[in-house]
């Protein structure tokens, strides 16, 4: 069964710098990749869902020109209510509505591994990149050699659950990843890494309790921001706490080994 992106939709909420909020990593390493932007440059978050991580860059950085695209109308339509100096578009998977060389830069968060074919995406970031633009990427890698994932389908416990349950169709390795994006005319210029431990059982954690929920609720697809959220209110304080305390130690085990590998990859490069 195909994964209903209309059905399920991501980025509601409002991204932030806080240890507690699972976006906190990814929010710095993004910024880091946009701090040599002047005052007018343009930035286009691709796949940018309901708006959570630009929505909060143009809060950080005003002077920015922000712009999403997506490919689900019902999470860009949310995105638009947000009021929140964003330009919001709607776009096929493989072609967005902006001229050529448009942007100083362009970011996603997990999109390569959920789209058909990653070099349409790829060559389309080129098409609308500045030569020197840059290009911030995070990608989960389930086929790395370091990836719990990647244990769980040599043991035949994966069960695809990420596919069926997030939509990954994609399993890069590092390597292949890296290779991927140079072939499109962009030259490296930072690696940083997360999630190296605590983080990874976590996320396994997660898609199983998800699994565990979908089959007893007869469900064939569940949104995991959704699911969380709906815990948080039928837990109380207490899951808060303890939510909030295991997500500080996932993002502070990411700043502290942030150079050392792991299969979640935060790419910056360079177009040519």
């Amino acid at each position: 069964m195909a994964f209903d992106y209309e059905k399920s939709i991501w980025g509601h909420g409002n991204a932030n710098l806080k240890l507690s909020s699972p976006t906190s990593f990814r929010l710095r390493q993004s910024l880091q990749s946009l701090s040599n932007l002047k005052a007018g440059a343009k930035v286009l978050e691709l796949g940018c869902g309901a708006g959570q991580f630009i929505r909060e860059i143009k809060k950080i950085r005003p002077e920015l020109d922000c712009y999403g695209c997506d490919i689900s109308q019902h999470a860009i339509a949310i995105a638009k209510q947000a009021n929140d100096g964003v330009t919001y578009d709607l776009s096929t998977e493989n072609r967005s509505a902006y001229a050529d060389n448009f942007f100083d830069a362009v970011i996603i968060f997990d999109v390569l591994e959920h789209v058909e074919n990653p070099n349409l995406i790829l060559s389309e970031v080129n098409r609308v990149l500045k030569n020197g633009g840059v290009f911030y990427s995070f990608v989960p890698c389930e086929a790395d050699p370091l990836s719990f994932w990647n244990l769980l389908h040599k043991l035949g416990l994966k069960r695809e659950l990420t596919r069926m349950y997030a939509g990954h169709i994609n399993k890069f390795s590092r390597k292949s990843l890296i290779n991927l994006v140079q072939s499109h005319n962009f030259s490296v210029q930072r690696i940083r890494y997360s999630e190296q431990v605590l983080g990874q059982l976590l996320g396994i954690a997660a898609f199983f309790s998800m699994d565990r929920f979908a089959k007893k609720s007869n469900l064939h697809q569940v949104n995991n921001e959704q699911y969380f959220y709906d815990l948080d209110q039928k837990g109380g304080g207490v899951l808060k706490i303890i939510k909030n305390i295991v997500n500080s130690l996932v993002a502070v085990e990411s700043i502290i080994f942030s150079r050392v590998p792991s299969p979640n990859v935060h790419l910056t490069v360079v177009k040519k």
